[in-house]
């Protein structure tokens, strides 16, 4: 078995559901219990773009504090705290907002305000469910709490002992998640770049499979929404808010197909069969978002139903929790 951590770790799966899944760290708000629902919201900021009357982001104190704020941004504290992006009175003011965005970034690296923010990266997320088409440098997109976007790929494979799946663990020195389990593909989807396609990207990236198989046979499954709270294995700012929408897909692959590790971002890749995987599951080794991934499958292909799961109705619910935020302009 390729556990790593000791046995007081070790819950059931559904505890593993309610309380170590992504879908929880964030609090739901329910009817009669509302007080961590609220005292959570109570101590973030939203963030808002011109012209939009719904927040896209939650931003925490100790990042509003930090942040260098430019004249681009107006602060509220009440009746809530809010962090504006002010329109420019100018025809191409979408586009200064970016720029606005930008610098400000700029100036908190100038100035380090957050030494866990890493160098300027030329790759940008969207910001989901904006109005217009706007986009935020992806190793800065967790500061504002915005909605994320991944794609990821569970590949499988029937054997004479049962189903089996190619599981990646990651470098122990990756800065983000070191040493944890993934899903076999998975990536965030960058700003301008449809799910399915970011999906054949990093099938070739990080597992070399080819464009041709990834495009024939990967079968798209739906999604999964999340909110995790990052912890000190996220890398970077600890307590970030981190709604994201998992565009899922599934592969079945020959038995004779064997994994290798393309690239740096990946230490090995192990064949489990579905208890081992429940197991490592437990055992808190997966990735969270990846095991809300897993858990998805296992739902989907029958793994874990009603009967034999008593919290099914509730897992398979939280699997598709409402983000607080739009995650299309239409909506």
């Amino acid at each position: 078995m390729i556990s790593k951590y000791p046995s007081r770790h070790r819950v059931s799966l559904s505890t593993w559901a309610y309380w170590c899944f992504p879908n929880l760290s964030f609090p739901y708000y329910e009817p009669c219990r509302t007080d961590a629902y609220n005292k959570e919201l109570e101590s973030l900021w939203l963030f808002f773009l011109p012209d939009d009357p719904q927040p896209h982001g939650f931003l925490l104190d100790s990042i509003v504090q930090r942040m260098p704020w430019t004249p681009d941004f107006r602060l509220i504290t009440t009746p809530h705290k809010e962090v504006h992006l002010i329109k420019k009175d100018r025809e191409d003011w979408k586009e200064a907002c970016e720029k606005a965005i930008d610098g400000l970034l700029d100036l908190a690296r100038e100035k380090n305000s957050f030494p866990g923010l890493g160098k300027k990266r030329d790759e940008q997320f969207p910001i989901v469910g904006a109005s217009f088409d706007i986009g935020i440098e992806r190793s800065a997109s967790s500061l504002f709490g915005i909605v994320g976007r991944g794609a990821h790929m569970t590949v499988y494979t029937r054997t004479s002992s049962g189903m089996k799946f190619w599981i990646p663990r990651r470098n122990a020195k990756k800065s983000t998640w070191p040493n944890m389990l993934d899903n076999t593909v998975a990536g965030g989807v960058a700003r301008g770049e449809m799910p399915f396609e970011c999906l054949v990207r990093e099938a070739g990236e990080e597992a070399a499979l080819s464009e041709e198989l990834v495009r024939r046979d990967a079968v798209a499954a739906g999604t999964v929404t999340w909110f995790n709270i990052s912890d000190e294995k996220a890398g970077g700012e600890l307590g970030l808010m981190n709604p994201g929408v998992l565009y899922v897909y599934d592969l079945e692959v020959d038995e004779d197909v064997v994994f290798k590790p393309v690239d740096n971002d990946v230490q090995s890749f192990h064949l489990l069969g579905v208890d081992e995987v429940k197991e490592a599951m437990r055992n808190g080794e997966f990735k969270p978002s990846c095991a809300t991934v897993m858990i998805d499958f296992f739902v989907r292909h029958g793994f874990i139903a009603a009967e034999n799961e008593k919290d099914y109705t509730e897992i398979v619910s939280r699997l598709h929790r409402k983000l607080p935020f739009k995650t299309c302009p239409g909506f």
